[in-house]
């Protein structure tokens, strides 16, 4: 029996070896893992690398912010030793979400091994990223990154109090804020920011120091309080920070028209200032307070009720001719207050505000029309508004250096919609329909009708615009668009465009000015 039993465990064990033989053994699987180190010089938000042959990039592997110096282990997948990638896509995005580098390095086939090191290099760079075997640090090192030890000692057992605060530079457009942790930052009109430094306590002042260690400034206290620097720039001390107007500051000050609107306010921010305009009858003129030593001293604002004739009967037929004479009286403001200084310009945006017709024009201005002005052209912004035959119109003028027209603009339309002025006038000569007469079928949609006196209107998608009499045009029945009749209105279409976009071009319409704006410092930094 014994020996019966080990011949069937023999042949057992025979079919077992038979059969593993003639499965094979399973193929080993192989895990890539890589390291990735970012010497880009700057912050990294996303990075995926996904096999050449995929189409998705499915793999993520930043999770928050991947600082300039750092580095992270990214595990590529475990593949069956056949099947291995040969080659990897890379695809990087920078802190602001914006690609890295150029958008055809994500096509670029990279041969990636276990145990690599992809080292992300500055965009600007000829090559966007290194793989190598062996990182080394120092081999990425320049000397921009080296930062010399200070040859000074912060003394904070030195009485810094009579240093402390915020000073302005009398004649630099930037302020110096001096804490008591021996620090120091500048703020220059515009909001911009250097700093912070360091403030060493010397005999006699102290001096300020870079974040790099260089050297800036030394000042000294006069018996009054003021401070100075090495070269003679004097700085007085202020309790607040004043910086030049953006279109997010506060409407918190108030003025009155002067003349035969005395009854009449507008509201305008506390970082400028209003006089009346003795050349321009009932006028408020704006400037920034902190204009002085800046491109903004070549920034104003005004606006203005002038005197009109002649008008009032074409104002009373609809939004067509109105449109029209709106464009000859934009044209006769600009050449009677600008003449000669007028280089170009052109009307567009006409609105019917119910209470009102508004139209906007563009102007490119000789820079002579300042005193001591610069030797470019600047820009200026006319928007013209008829409340009715009251024989007057509102004129509000802002004109600006092209890189500052669209903040001042920005602020005269924010100031414009606290104007506490209205003439109770309608642009409708008759009763204005609540709705259309017919309905679209889309709440939205915008399209000319005719009434039942055969008038025709203008339904915006949430409300009707008087358009004009039947008798002054029609419905073009293939287009469904209003078309003037002959004799309908003054020709404009030579002054006058629907879709002009003002900003999307600095200098469009005219010659760039060039780089010589003022980039907020001064020479101080230079």
């Amino acid at each position: 029996m014994k020996r019966t039993r080990w011949i069937l465990v023999l042949l057992l064990s025979a079919v077992l070896l038979l059969t593993l033989t003639a499965c094979g053994e399973p193929e080993p699987e192989v895990s890539v893992s890589v390291t990735l180190v970012n010497r880009s010089g700057c912050d990294i938000s996303s990075i995926s690398i996904t096999p050449s042959t995929s189409t998705e990039w499915d793999t993520e592997y930043v999770d928050g912010v991947f600082a300039d110096g750092e580095s992270i282990e990214a595990g590529l997948g475990t593949y069956k030793e056949s099947e291995v990638p040969d080659t990897y896509n890379i695809l990087v995005y920078n802190g602001e979400n914006y690609i890295l580098y150029d958008t055809s390095v994500d096509e670029l086939d990279i041969e990636l091994h276990d145990g690599d090191y992809i080292v992300f290099l500055p965009p600007e760079g000829e090559v966007p990223f290194d793989v190598v075997s062996d990182y080394d640090p120092s081999a990425y090192d320049t000397e921009d990154e080296w930062i010399e030890e200070p040859d000074y000692t912060i003394d904070e057992t030195a009485d810094i109090a009579p240093y402390a605060g915020c000073w302005k530079f009398d004649t630099e457009p930037f302020y110096i804020v001096i804490n008591e942790d021996y620090e120091w930052i500048a703020i220059n009109l515009y909001g911009q920011q250097v700093g912070p430094g360091h403030v060493v306590m010397e005999e006699g002042g102290v001096s300020l120091y870079q974040e790099d260690g260089s050297f800036l400034a030394t000042l000294t206290q006069a018996a009054d309080g003021s401070l100075s620097d090495e070269n003679g720039n004097a700085l007085s001390p202020w309790d607040y920070i004043m910086l030049l107007p953006t279109p997010e500051d506060e409407l918190n000050q108030t003025a009155s028209f002067p003349g035969g609107f005395t009854n009449v306010t507008i509201d305008y921010p506390i970082q400028m200032e209003a006089h009346e305009q003795s050349s321009v009858s009932n006028s408020l003129s704006f400037n920034a307070v902190m204009e002085d030593g800046t491109d903004d001293y070549y920034s104003n604002i005004l606006v203005a009720f002038q005197p009109i004739s002649g008008f009032d009967d074409y104002m009373s037929q609809g939004a067509a001719t109105a449109k029209a004479y709106m464009v000859k009286m934009l044209d006769d403001f600009m050449n009677s207050m600008y003449g000669s200084y007028l280089l170009k310009s052109f009307g567009s945006n006409f609105q019917d505000n119910g209470d009102n017709y508004s139209l906007t024009g563009y102007m490119w201005l000789d820079g002579s029309i300042f005193a001591n002005g610069p030797d470019h052209p600047v820009r200026g912004c006319m928007e013209v508004r008829y409340y009715g035959p009251t024989g007057y119109a509102l004129v509000a003028v802002t004109i600006a250096e092209e890189a500052r027209i669209r903040n001042y603009f920005d602020i005269c339309n924010n100031m414009l919609t606290t104007l506490s002025y209205t003439a109770g006038w309608s642009t409708a000569p008759k009763s204005r329909p609540a709705q259309p007469a017919s309905d679209p079928g889309d709440y939205g949609t915008a399209y000319y009708w005719y009434d039942e006196d055969g008038d025709i209107w203008y339904w915006n998608g949430y409300e009707n615009e008087f358009i004009g009499f039947g008798s002054d045009g029609y419905i073009d029945e293939d287009t469904g668009e209003y078309m003037e009749a002959n004799d309908a209105g003054w020709d404009y279409s030579d002054g006058y465009y629907d879709d002009y976009d003002p900003w999307s071009d600095p200098g469009d319409g005219w010659s760039d000015p060039g780089d010589g704006y003022d980039d907020g410092w001064g020479d101080y930094f230079d």
